[in-house]
Formats: C-alpha cells, structure tokens, sequence
C-alpha cells in the first residue's frame, strides 16, 4: 500500500514538472524597443558566464602581445542565442531624435539586456542611413562608408564601400529583410577575410592610430562575438589580427564607435576600463544589445 502510494505521489511530482516545462518558454521577440526578459541571477555562472535556455555568454580577457612587444587588453564577449529577435538596438529618446544622449547603463536597463555595447551614434552624421528594429528612419546615404545589414535571420552582410551602399535598396538582401542597419566602420572581415581598404568614413576611425575599438564580429549562425580594446588602444589592422587571434572562424567583423563610446555592459555591469575617469564617462546615443528570451513559468 505504502509503495502503491509512493509511486503515485512520484507519477503527480513528475506530471507536474512536466506541466512547468510546457509553461516555462523560449519567446520570439517583438520587433520593436520593447526589450528583452530579465535575465534571473539563478542562471548566472560567476562573474564570467551566463547561461539560460535562449542565451549563452562568456566573458574572457585576454593580455596578447603585439608585434612591438607591448601588451594589450582584449575585453571580450561571446554570445550564442536561440532566435534571431534576440540582436536587438535601442536609442536614448527614440531614432527619430538627433541629440539625445543618455548613459548605457540606462538604455541597458531599460531593456533588460544581457550583453550591452555602444552603437554607431546614429544622430551624430546626417550622411548616414538609419534602420533600426525594422524601421528606417533616414534613407539617405553619402558614398565612402562601409554598411552592415543585420537580416530577419541574425545574419551579417556587410557592403563595402566600392559597391556602392548608398544606392541599393537596403531594407532586403537576399531575399530577407533587414532588421538593423549599422552605418559606422569601416569592415575589418567581410566572409572570413580581411578588408584591406580600411579608408571608409576616415574622419570616423583613423585607422592608423592607436584608439580604444568597439567591433561586432558574426562566427556563425545565431553566434557573435563583441571586442573592445583597453585605452592604450590598438590600430584597425592591428585590431583585426587581435579578432583572428581570438577566433579564426570569424566571419564577418564590424567596427562601431570607439574613443571614449567604447563602453561594453555585460548583465549591467561595465566590464572595460576606458580613458577617461567614471564620472565622466561618455553619455551614449543608442546601443546594441543582445536579451534573454527565457520566459519562466
């Protein structure tokens, strides 16, 4: 009797796990600036990882040594996600605002995100295209600048200046539409190899010197990885041999606003130094972000 009894009260323990794992979910995210769920602290790994059912990241730094034999710092994060909603961009006040800034730690709240890093500075060029979470915002592009185009897939394209971004239709590419344009650069890795001509918006990143870096890097499908370099600062070349040493696979690697806008959050905490004391650090105008999509029963 006291087994028959037993095996019922386990038959009831397990219908009802099962009944929490049909209720607890991977989300398809809205395309808009809702945001993400909130990450839970039960599924944090230390300070160095954090891991739930739609999302996995690693944090790593790492000390290379350059040709020179002077040291950098690489601060760096990898992130697998389950859906594609998941890369996402927000801004301060809206991208249809010019001038509103705001500090990351704010934006990166406000949405919840997992990893957080600053974006093109959308407002700060009125030459640049802007699309963002499906939306276009300004259609107008100047010649000379590198694109990268995030399709419905999470996938990279990056249009290099020579093709001429700047009269193509760049809501769609192969067939898919594009969620997100980043209009900043130039390329460092476009389909695994190295761009040579680094020339694209010069004014931007002066490739030649030594600066803090922000670069967005695809591995594979659903699977990125984001770089910053410390405020000793590395050169465009020398910053795309620093992501092939990271990652051979890379490929395809953006470079984003950099100086003092290189600032990286992972799950709300600043995990690069920069140039520049704390209490001054750089108020930002948009960001990008990757969220959770893990919704608990």
């Amino acid at each position: 009797m006291k087994i028959t009894r037993m095996l019922a009260i386990l038959l009831s323990l397990l219908l009802l796990a099962g009944v929490s794992c049909a209720h607890a979910e991977i989300l398809k995210l809205p395309i808009d600036f809702s945001g993400g769920t909130k990450p839970q602290r039960s599924y944090e790994i230390g300070l160095m990882e954090y891991e739930d059912p739609s999302i996995h990241v690693v944090r790593q730094s790492e000390r290379p040594i350059l040709p020179d034999g002077k040291e950098t710092r690489l601060y760096v994060l990898r992130v697998k996600i389950a859906d594609p909603s998941q890369l996402r961009t927000v801004s301060m006040k809206g991208f249809d605002k010019i001038g509103r800034v705001g500090n990351i730690e704010v934006m990166s709240n406000r949405v919840n995100a997992v990893v957080a890093i600053g974006g093109d500075y959308y407002c700060g060029d009125a030459k640049r295209f802007v699309l963002r979470q499906g939306i276009v915002y300004k259609e107008s592009m100047a010649p000379n600048q590198d694109l990268l185009l995030i399709d419905e897939d999470g996938d990279f394209h990056i249009i290099l200046a020579e093709e001429h971004p700047e009269e193509m239709d760049k809501t769609q590419i192969n067939g898919k539409k594009v969620i997100n344009a980043l209009c900043f650069g130039p390329a460092l890795i476009k389909d695994g190899k190295r761009n040579t001509n680094l020339q694209s918006a010069p004014t931007h990143c002066n490739p030649d010197q030594h600066n803090e870096r922000m670069v967005l890097c695809q591995i594979g499908p659903l699977e990125y990885m984001v770089v910053a370099c410390a405020h000793r600062g590395l050169t465009l070349p020398e910053m795309t041999d620093m992501i092939f040493y990271l990652d051979e696979n890379v490929q395809q690697a953006y470079n984003l606003d950099g100086g003092v806008s290189t600032q990286m959050l992972f799950l709300g905490r600043r995990i690069n130094n920069t140039s520049i004391a704390a209490d001054d650090i750089r108020k930002l105008v948009d960001i990008v972000y990757f969220a959770s999509a893990y919704q608990p029963d």
